[in-house]
């Protein structure tokens, strides 16, 4: 028997679920590896829901309850697992903290979780592998080491946090809706890297307004050429930044450092102009306009089109149109 080919043997791997409870000990179970138990706490017929996507050492998921409960649980070591609330119904407690919207939840730790749920209550999770958390967290090795060291609320850049909220469900959104897309070997490495990108930014956000000393700048623009060539040596399916990273030998903090003090936008602003140059090309030939972009790694099709009528002044479909 052949051997599926690569894309193929990957999408395989992913897992996109969506399962309704009316037991809280049957959603605790859910979410595997977090070896959690839940104590109903609020009186009234037990509701709950967990939608989940796993792919490429990422688990994304939503988990609703209706009633309180009295979380306990362990995150396996080495993983990472972060949670932004979409929803308090009333007060909660995360390990022993009041928590309201505004606060990072960090579940994983060796000391485990305690929460206590407002009864309504929806949860939007995150949780990287030790391999995606290690690379996520190479820019800086000090907060990775203390923000994954103990579960409990932590008090971040807001913008960021909002940020990471909207691309974390667009993801599961645009999965839902069309899961074919994770077929595509550059869909899934730009989701990937958006999501690490976008975590990146709550963890550390970039600092901004440091003058740059004559042997940085150089140091800086050596290593944006380095970066260039990459890019535009794969026009076809460019590289996403955490490749680059690794080709370059560099964290994407240092990467993210050279390009905006360079350039003045970020590797992954430039490597999407890059995309759109090249999905603008491929638009010549392309049987369609989906086939174009799911190509270059485009997955949300409204932002495509948006930041393809930014930059060219035109819709892609408009382009397509008018090439064919």
């Amino acid at each position: 028997m052949d051997k599926p080919p690569p894309e193929a043997e990957a999408a395989s791997q992913a897992l996109l679920s969506r399962a309704a409870f009316a037991d809280a000990d049957e959603q605790a179970a859910a979410l595997r590896g977090w070896n959690q138990s839940y104590l109903q706490l609020s009186r009234g017929a037990f509701g709950g829901e967990v939608r989940q996507l796993e792919f490429s050492g990422l688990r994304l998921f939503v988990e609703s309850l209706r009633e309180s409960v009295y979380q306990t649980g362990k995150i396996r070591e080495g993983a990472l697992a972060v949670g932004l609330p979409l929803q308090l119904g009333g007060p909660s407690v995360f390990c022993g903290a009041s928590s309201d919207a505004g606060a990072l939840h960090v579940f994983s730790g060796t000391s485990g979780f305690e929460f206590r749920s407002s009864r309504r209550h929806v949860m939007l999770g995150l949780e990287l592998d030790e391999a995606a958390w290690r690379r996520c967290g190479e820019h800086d090795p000090a907060l990775q080491a203390s923000l994954g060291a103990q579960a409990g609320l932590r008090r971040l850049d807001a913008a960021a946090q909002a940020g990471l909220r909207q691309c974390l469900t667009g993801v599961m959104d645009a999965v839902e809706a069309a899961p074919d897309l994770l077929h595509s070997p550059a869909v899934r490495a730009d989701m990937v890297d958006t999501v690490m990108a976008q975590l990146g930014r709550v963890l550390a956000p970039a600092q901004t307004g440091r003058p740059q000393a004559g042997g940085t700048a150089q140091a800086h623009w050596a290593l944006i050429r380095r970066a260039r060539e990459l890019m535009h040596a794969q026009l076809e399916q460019p590289p996403t930044v955490l490749a680059l990273c690794q080709q370059l030998g560099v964290s994407r903090r240092t990467l993210q450092n050279a390009f905006q003090a360079v350039l003045g936008v970020g590797p992954l602003a430039y490597l999407r102009a890059v995309r759109l140059n090249a999905a603008r090309q491929a638009l010549k030939t392309a049987p369609s306009v989906t086939a174009a972009a799911t190509h270059l790694g485009f997955w949300h099709f409204g932002h495509f089109a948006h930041d393809y009528q930014q930059m060219f002044g035109e819709l892609p479909s408009e382009s397509f149109r008018r090439f064919h």
